[in-house]
């Protein structure tokens, strides 16, 4: 299986290289999203390490979010013990990579295996390629073995005495605010005090979004066992006014 993802949204440049990793395999290929802000490889590493776990072992992960197409950064494919990733080298697999320590990284240099030459599709003419011969149990011939891979850096989450300390992930769709404090720590709270710049927000803990008033903040465990901040039918994002990467502190 192929799980792809990437920012492209609905354009033609999907089907495009869906029909070339057709043209070499016939395993499934499986979108898992399109719809990544532009650009934006923080959220692509956090999305695709709380989806992985979801997909049977061997899966190869196409992932193609590369504001730097057509520069010096590598073309890569790590094998694990349980998947395989294709990516550019620019940090987009800095969280899946510290939980599935890399056995192989391979720069994809072998133009035998290269579609075309394009300056700015490589998502056609390397990544995609690469992937699906990878199905058909063609690895090392891609190319040639790295020593290591891109990070991006960021806050892991730590506690401190009755603070934790982490960072805001990502926002989904709704607008509500992923972090990447485990919610496991503040579970038998019924409300914590929220730090976010300078403003503190007391938000209780809930379990459902309708478990507080319509437009009122609250905080909840999201579908990976991460601490979600939302507001029931109304976009925490805006309330909030943070961006992604900034540092957040609960007090408990």
């Amino acid at each position: 299986m192929i799980v792809f993802m990437t920012d492209w949204g609905s354009s033609h440049y999907v089907g495009i290289c869906k029909g070339v990793m057709r043209s070499i395999t016939n395993d499934e290929i499986v979108d898992l999203t399109h719809s990544i802000t532009p650009y934006n490889v923080r959220e692509a590493m956090y999305i695709l390490d709380r989806s992985a776990d979801w997909f049977p072992e061997k899966s190869v992960f196409l992932v193609v979010v590369d504001y730097g197409v057509g520069t010096a950064r590598k073309a890569i494919a790590v094998e694990t013990d349980k998947y395989y990733f294709v990516a550019p080298d620019n940090g987009v697999l800095t969280l899946v990579l510290e939980r599935y320590q890399p056995k192989s990284i391979i720069d994809l240099v072998n133009k035998k295996y290269h579609l075309g030459s394009s300056k700015t599709f490589h998502g056609r003419d390397i990544f995609s390629p690469a992937a699906a011969y990878i199905t058909k149990g063609i690895f090392n011939e891609l190319g040639t073995r790295l020593p290591n891979y891109a990070t991006i850096p960021y806050r892991k989450a730590h506690k401190s005495n009755n603070v934790i300390h982490g960072e805001i992930a990502y926002f989904d769709r709704f607008g509500n605010v992923e972090t990447n404090i485990p919610f496991s720590w503040i579970a038998e709270k019924d409300s914590v005090n929220l730090k976010i710049g300078n403003k503190t927000y007391q938000i209780p803990v809930v379990e459902t979004y309708a478990d507080v008033d319509e437009g009122e903040l609250l905080v909840h465990e999201d579908s990976t066992g991460y601490v979600e901040i939302a507001i029931n039918k109304g976009i925490a994002r805006e309330k909030l006014r943070c961006i992604e990467g900034c540092e957040i502190e609960v007090h408990i």
